[in-house]
């Protein structure tokens, strides 16, 4: 019984056969107070969890600049938060969890995997978020928690200073609510690890299958993290793990619609019979030891991208592919596309291809039912769609007598201002539309058409010059009529 079988004794094996497989159920979070600051809050078997999310820089460009290489400078270096794990008065974090989720591109509807084939094998994202989660254990700071007035603010005050610290560094950061807690383990698979569809090596929620691999020891580093978003999948969640004694784990979970046979990579670990406890170490819960999982020492860089690479432009004039976010997490946004039809519903189609719900708001259909798709809806009204996330505007020009058209919070004139008002908004107006200067600062993102297929690109006080990519798959949805341009592929 003491014989070694894939790195553990035979008996170890018979114990997680037995017990490993159980249903995993936490309290509630719970809102607390802290220097006139609320937080959420989860205390749970003695450890106090509380999350930041990281929203990190507004807008910024990613560069493909290889097969599998890009370029951005919204990252953030996981082994700069291991000071983040003292505190004064001597309390330390148990560890400190950075949780990427998204996709390379949206799961419904034909399009995505037009959209995929056309990026290629570079690590992309086209849905991505990034939280940090923070454990603070009760037994291990009893005599600092002595001055403090309970564990629950005492973990709010760590999470509002991890979120200070990352916004001095120009990072972005928001300290979640109990709601947020709750919705974040929604989204991370809380029911597959409640639940008792869970086999021996893969779990089973509403969204699909969740099998959970770890990295060994030696492949923990920014490269082979960064081909995680290189995989066709659902949906997939890294969690790389900092702890106080400098050393560190790294897993991924892929969601997929059936259980995955195969790791999607032959450096990947399956946890066998572990599979419910490793999902769970992606939420706002305690810990659970994985017996598959060894740490690693930290190395001396470890470099995370945080939020999507955004959306496939073209080429730069270096051979360099760009793409530019028309979304954010932490703000409104604003887009601005002045160009033909054959640019602009380009640039449209692709938003619904990295996952977001589109709503075009038109009164001129017959121009845009070439685009209609599962996550593109067209109306003629104010109202969007049900789950619209960006929302499609059509510009106006102003009337200095008896203009009807409506202004969009830029002061830019439209012709169907949607009400309520999603998150992000495009404005699409005619190749040669100019705007004010106070006008332009009212968008995060200006696309402009300067010729046939070139347009040039402005956002997070950058502008780029881009020979826009015109695909052959992708004239279906341009246009009721043969197009006729030059095409990328």
């Amino acid at each position: 019984m003491f014989v070694q079988w894939w790195g553990q004794p035979a008996w170890s094996w018979a114990v997680l056969g037995l017990r490993g497989r159980r249903p995993v159920k936490w309290n509630d979070p719970i809102t607390l107070a802290n220097n006139r600051s609320g937080g959420g809050v989860r205390v749970q078997d003695g450890v106090a969890v509380v999350a930041v999310q990281l929203l990190g820089r507004a807008h910024r460009a990613t560069t493909v600049t290889g097969s599998v290489t890009v370029e951005s400078d919204n990252v953030i270096d996981v082994v700069e938060l291991a000071p983040l794990l003292r505190h004064p008065l001597d309390l330390e974090l148990d560890s400190i969890s950075v949780v990427t989720f998204g996709s390379r591109t949206g799961t419904v509807g034909d399009y995505p995997r037009v959209y995929d084939a056309e990026i290629g094998t570079p690590p992309y994202a086209g849905r991505r978020e990034t939280w940090l989660i923070m454990r603070l254990p009760v037994i291990g700071n009893t005599q600092a928690l002595r001055w403090r007035t309970s564990v629950g603010a005492a973990a709010i005050s760590v999470a509002q200073r991890v979120a200070s610290s990352l916004r001095c560094q120009g990072l972005r950061a928001k300290l979640a609510t109990a709601t947020d807690l709750a919705e974040l383990d929604r989204r991370l698979g809380s029911d597959a690890v409640a639940g008792s569809a869970q086999r021996w090596k893969a779990i089973r929620g509403e969204a699909g299958w969740m099998t959970t691999y770890a990295y060994p020891a030696e492949a923990i580093s920014s490269r082979v993290l960064s081909q995680a978003w290189t995989l066709r999948a659902d949906e997939v969640i890294q969690n790389v793990t900092v702890y106080p004694d400098a050393t560190c784990t790294a897993t991924i979970t892929v969601r997929t619609p059936t259980p995955a046979p195969t790791p999607p990579s032959v450096i990947l670990r399956r946890l066998n019979g572990e599979q419910a406890a490793a999902a769970a170490a992606n939420m706002c819960g305690p810990r659970p030891h994985l017996r598959g999982q060894r740490r690693c020492p930290l190395p001396a860089q470890l470099v995370t991208e945080i939020g999507p690479s955004g959306v496939l432009i073209g080429k730069l004039s270096n051979g360099d592919r760009l793409m530019i976010p028309v979304t954010d997490a932490g703000e409104l946004s604003r887009v601005f596309v002045a160009a033909d039809d054959t640019i602009a519903k380009r640039i449209v189609i692709r938003v619904v291809g990295a996952g977001e719900r589109v709503c075009v708001h038109t009164r001129d259909q017959e121009r845009w039912a070439s685009v209609r798709m599962p996550q593109l809806s067209i109306v003629g009204t104010p109202r969007p769609a049900p789950r619209t996330t960006v929302g499609v505007v059509e510009y106006v020009r102003r009337r200095k007598n008896g203009d009807d058209g409506k202004s969009e919070g830029s002061g830019v004139d439209v012709a169907i201002s949607p009400t309520p008002r999603p998150a992000s908004v495009i404005t699409i107006a005619r190749p040669g539309t100019s705007l004010s200067e106070s006008d332009r600062h009212g968008f995060e993102v200006t696309i402009e058409q300067i010729d046939r297929a070139t347009v040039k690109v402005g956002a997070a006080g950058q502008n780029w010059l881009v020979e826009m990519e015109m695909f052959r798959a992708e004239n279906r949805y341009v246009s009721l009529e043969p197009v006729t341009m030059s095409i990328g592929r």
